[in-house]
């Protein structure tokens, strides 16, 4: 399989992940077998060590490889998961959280995380908008999310996103019309402890939310929940 180079295509280091991704979960590369090396990888699809390096960033970030050193790139073990998979529309998926305020921190332009690139077909250089919020129960943080809207979107970091965003983007000629979730649980680390102001070990649900419109990637979030009073009630229609 070869890359296209042809304008309007998925960056090259996300169509180089692609094939990677289907060699290893095919068999081509088996569980602890050394990938080639990153020359090779040059040589066999004619491109930069950057392009390279950004798909094989992509891939451990997947946790289907690790490097290690003095051995190299290793395909790892695939972790047995169970996974739940709900079909419904958006708004059957509510949050409910009594007496909260949501606050906008900062609205700005950054260079988006590999699982964002890779989302929105983008490369990883490419500052996309981010809306970082804040949600507040009794004065103190509850939730925090970051969002990353795909640069389609005519909005900008003068746009207002003190109500909904899921509204904006309907404004822009983008609603949300289906979304893919997934959800863990995790003791806070030391930084976490301090963006939400407590001192015990709490308990951190994380959430990632790939939003789109029909089949247009448009919105990717990361939020981090107080474990402690939050529901999530999906309502499948």
């Amino acid at each position: 399989m070869k890359l296209s180079f042809q304008s309007g295509q998925k960056p090259l280091w996300s169509q180089l992940y692609d094939i990677l991704e289907s060699r290893i979960l095919n068999g081509d590369y088996q569980e602890g077998e050394v990938l080639p090396s990153e020359m090779a990888l040059m040589e066999e699809f004619e491109v930069s060590r950057v392009t390279v390096r950004q798909a094989m960033d992509k891939l451990i970030n997947a946790k289907l490889i690790s490097r290690k050193r003095g051995k190299g790139t290793i395909v790892l073990k695939r972790e047995n998961t169970v996974a739940t998979s709900f079909q419904s529309s958006f708004n059957g998926v509510e949050e409910k959280n009594n007496a909260n305020d949501r606050r906008v921190i900062s609205v700005e332009y950054a260079s988006p995380p590999i699982d964002v690139a890779y989302f929105f077909g983008v490369s990883v250089n490419r500052p996309v908008l981010k809306l970082t919020r804040q949600t507040y129960v009794d004065g103190k943080p509850v939730t925090h999310y970051e969002s990353y809207i795909n640069p389609i979107v005519p909005v900008d970091d003068q746009t207002d996103f003190s109500g909904s965003m899921y509204a904006k983007l309907e404004q822009a000629g983008y609603p949300i019309t289906h979304v893919k979730e997934k959800i863990t649980a995790a003791l806070m680390t030391a930084k976490e402890k301090e963006m939400f102001g407590v001192t015990k070990n709490e308990a951190l649900m994380n959430r990632i939310r790939m939003g789109s419109s029909e089949d247009i990637p448009i919105e990717y979030t990361y939020s981090r929940y107080v474990a402690n009073g939050y529901e999530l009630v999906i309502d499948l229609k």
